[in-house]
């Protein structure tokens, strides 16, 4: 459950990245798009994507070297995912390097704005189980 309950807050926290950076992008390279429901439901298949990707990588323990490794990892295989998606949905052409630098920048972007919201939850997580640890001991007395 709990597995679950942090791919959701994932998710939304991609999903709302993901739609600022699609409506920045949309804005720059495609100005005059006459847009169908579709873009919504694209935006939505691969922020889960990304999201249940994550998702095998919560609640891994492991030393510094190998945290690094995982985190790069996760990167490698979310700009997979979403370069993969957008080619496939044409969010962008790929002979055109500047729209692709500016997904492989927007990816980097809302990476990094989501791995600093779960290291900031992880560790606000942590001080709470300790507050609570904490009163338990001094119950205990």
């Amino acid at each position: 459950m709990k597995r679950l309950r942090e791919m959701l807050f994932i998710f939304g926290c991609v999903t709302t990245c993901v739609l600022f950076v699609t409506a920045l992008y949309i804005t720059i390279f495609w100005p005059r798009a006459v847009l169908g429901v579709e873009i919504l439901w694209q935006i939505l298949s691969v922020s889960f994507l990304c999201s249940a990707a994550n998702a095998f990588f919560l609640e891994q323990e492991a030393s510094g070297t190998k945290m690094l490794l995982l985190h790069i990892l996760r990167y490698i295989m979310t700009n997979g995912i979403v370069l993969g998606c957008g080619f496939w949905f044409e969010w962008f052409y790929v002979d055109n390097l500047l729209m692709v630098m500016a997904m492989v920048l927007s990816i980097a972007v809302v990476f990094a704005i989501i791995s600093v919201i779960e290291w900031r939850r992880g560790k606000q997580q942590a001080a709470l189980m300790n507050e609570r640890l904490a009163a338990y001991q001094r119950e205990e007395r």
